[in-house]
């Protein structure tokens, strides 16, 4: 549907801004300009939905909480707009690498810990490896298999209960890290959580990059500078690039 056809002139501002609120209200807030006098002159596509019109990607309407880590709407969904993650760090949960799995390599999965113990026994039995054996003398893929589990791959676990008997279950490791994470998120005890606490470390969030804002403010470019670029800024470099 054709709006408006009009040479470009100084005097037509309130004639294209009337065109265009026409055009975007009919249309359902798109609007092409074309050039009549040159066919291969690429067209303006104009929006006026906080939407692509090509993509269809949409987001909320730009107000100042959407610039606001401390705001649900403005703040990274990841980490809650802190700007950092917890995880449970290798370098916490592996301490002394001279030691063995058996010896204590591994805080509570040792031999004095019986259910856990014997879940690295039959571990070690399947990859072929020593549980008595120095940590750092293990292999990187028997370190990557302990820590972050055997993936979609079958273990066969022997489980002994208290009476003595043995059954066998087949299903794949989870890893220690991923145990502790899962344990420390289901547990109601708070001295469960305070022991598993110990091998907490931080780092930036992997979605925002420690800029503690969602995808749709990170986006937000003020003279070609993202605002999170902006907000980095010193109180003197920010009065030079707002002067």
């Amino acid at each position: 549907m054709v709006i408006d056809r009009f040479k470009v002139r100084n005097d037509l501002s309130q004639r294209l801004a009337e065109s265009f609120e026409t055009a975007l209200e009919l249309s359902g807030g798109t609007a092409v300009v074309a050039d009549m006098d040159d066919e291969k002159a690429e067209e303006l596509l104009f929006s006026a939905n906080f939407a692509c019109p090509i993509c269809g990607y949409s987001m909320r309407e730009l107000e100042p909480r959407l610039f606001s880590f401390n705001n649900p709407a403005g703040a990274c969904p990841t980490c809650d707009g802190l700007g950092v993650q917890q995880y449970f760090d290798p370098d916490r949960v592996i301490q002394n690498p001279d030691l063995s799995l058996a010896g204590g390599a591994i805080r509570g999965w040792d031999r004095r810990n019986f259910y856990y113990f014997q879940m690295l026994k039959s571990l070690a039995e399947h990859y072929k490896f020593d549980v008595d054996a120095p940590w750092a003398s293990l292999s990187a893929n028997v370190h990557k298999v302990v820590l972050y589990g055997s993936g979609k791959e079958n273990i066969e676990f022997k489980y002994m209960n208290d009476r003595g008997d043995t059954s066998v279950r087949r299903h794949p490791f989870e890893g220690v890290l991923h145990n502790m994470e899962r344990r420390y998120k289901e547990t109601e005890s708070s001295a469960v959580r305070e022991e598993l606490a110990k091998f907490i470390s931080n780092r930036p969030c992997a979605s925002c990059e420690g800029t503690r804002l969602n995808r749709e403010a990170r986006h937000v470019f003020v003279e070609n500078t993202p605002l999170p670029a902006i907000s980095d800024m010193s109180i003197g470099h920010a009065m030079d690039f707002f002067h």
